[in-house]
């Protein structure tokens, strides 16, 4: 059978993870490569009732789309500790069961997944909003299929702010925290602000180069 390989992309919002996603999939589908595209950021399954529970008692108010909401934003800092704990470990199972489908079984059928978003983008925002340990990241990393490689996205706040309205603080921590992770996990960084045709070029020539490897393994 076939070897499936996962290629992640991510990054700030606005940083172009969706547009060189999309592309790399429409390029290796040229090639003759079977690919599936998957928008991977986290969605509430068993942590539903987290979150409901949390919005009655106050925790939390508003969502924005496509965004990730932080259901213990308002809690007492005694309670936001303690059901932090509670928070990770439904994340952590949510997160697999989405992987199962997503991730896991177009690999298993040899595709090629090309992910917009991972376990990644999940880990800097429970970073930002100090819900995040140690073993979650442990867990997570050890327990999800790995990308033969990961994109980061980056670029000037300047040139990311354009694109979305974040506010500049904001903005700064996400990407101060993703660039700590590229370190973290090795991951390939590309400049946002330089032309797309030059990104797309490196992206698809790198990817290659990984695919080539891992499969003389």
């Amino acid at each position: 059978m076939k070897r499936g390989f996962l290629v992640c992309f991510t990054g700030v919002d606005g940083s172009g993870k969706t547009t060189h996603a999309k592309a790399l999939m429409k390029y290796l589908e040229q090639k003759g490569y079977s690919c599936v595209y998957v928008w991977g950021a986290p969605r509430p399954i068993l942590s539903y009732i987290f979150f409901a529970f949390t919005r009655l008692m106050g925790y939390w108010e508003e969502t924005r789309k496509n965004a990730y909401t932080n259901p213990l934003e308002y809690a007492p800092e005694r309670i936001a500790k303690k059901f932090g704990v509670l928070l990770r470990f439904f994340l952590f199972i949510d997160f697999h069961l989405k992987t199962i489908l997503k991730v896991r079984l177009p690999l298993i059928l040899g595709k090629i997944v090309v992910c917009d978003r991972y376990f990644y983008d999940l880990v800097m925002e429970l970073k930002r909003t100090e819900v995040l340990s140690k073993k979650m990241i442990f867990l997570l990393s050890k327990t999800l299929p790995q990308p033969i490689i990961t994109f980061l996205l980056d670029a000037p706040e300047t040139f990311i702010y354009k694109r979305r309205n974040f506010s500049h603080e904001e903005l700064e921590l996400k990407r101060k925290i993703f660039l700590q992770l590229a370190k973290l996990f090795k991951f390939t960084l590309i400049d946002s602000s330089k032309e797309f045709s030059y990104n797309q070029r490196r992206i698809r020539d790198l990817v290659f180069k990984f695919m080539n490897s891992n499969q003389s393994v």
